[in-house]
């Protein structure tokens, strides 16, 4: 783990025994985000994947893409994790989204930290991950996160619990469930 503090943001990974440089804007990890999520066949994700190397290497392997996701995750990173919150592995409803929540993201940065996103040379991704995390509550993006992301049968004051839903269906994102993560639910439920 390292430190946002005091150690140096990475440019690099490591994968296959090399050290290999990478793009690190936050735009070029909106980007990579988009691309995973995109309906292109896993082999052509693979290929565009290794463009995220600054020379992309001859022969892309697992462990190269595999050190692509860890930097976009960012797992050298000290995370914040909530006691309370069990992940059961079932598919949830995304609450967070680069195109639709843009404007919300671009408006915070630049009310709760002058920083016009736009016009911004260069911000390290993971720079950009823990501004964005620590954006306050009343912040447009997180306010719409949280609402998304609410359970509503932990909100026991039924006026609450209706008022709560209704802004999960305001702030809703287009969401499909597939058949492989309905027989999971299914099959986790029996």
């Amino acid at each position: 783990m390292i430190s946002l503090l005091y150690e140096p943001l990475p440019e690099t990974v490591t994968a296959d025994g090399e050290e290999r440089e990478i793009l690190t804007d936050y735009r070029d990890w909106i980007r990579f985000s988009d691309l995973m999520g995109s309906d292109l066949p896993n082999e052509d994700k693979l290929r565009a994947a290794a463009f995220w190397y600054v020379e992309p290497p001859a022969r892309f392997t697992a462990e190269a893409f595999s050190a692509l996701v860890a930097f976009y995750r960012a797992d050298a990173l000290a995370q914040d994790h909530d006691e309370h919150e069990e992940d059961d592995g079932l598919p949830r409803p995304p609450v967070l989204d680069w195109s639709i929540d843009a404007k919300y993201i671009l408006g915070d940065f630049r009310r709760c930290y002058g920083l016009d996103l736009l016009r911004v040379e260069h911000l390290h991704w993971w720079e950009f991950r823990a501004l964005l995390e620590a954006l306050p509550d009343d912040a447009q993006i997180m306010r719409r996160v949280a609402y998304r992301g609410a359970d509503l049968s932990q909100i026991p004051n039924e006026a609450e619990r209706r008022r709560v839903a209704r802004l999960q269906r305001r702030f809703a994102l287009p969401f499909t469930y597939t058949d492989e993560m309905i027989g999971a639910m299914l099959w986790d439920a029996m």
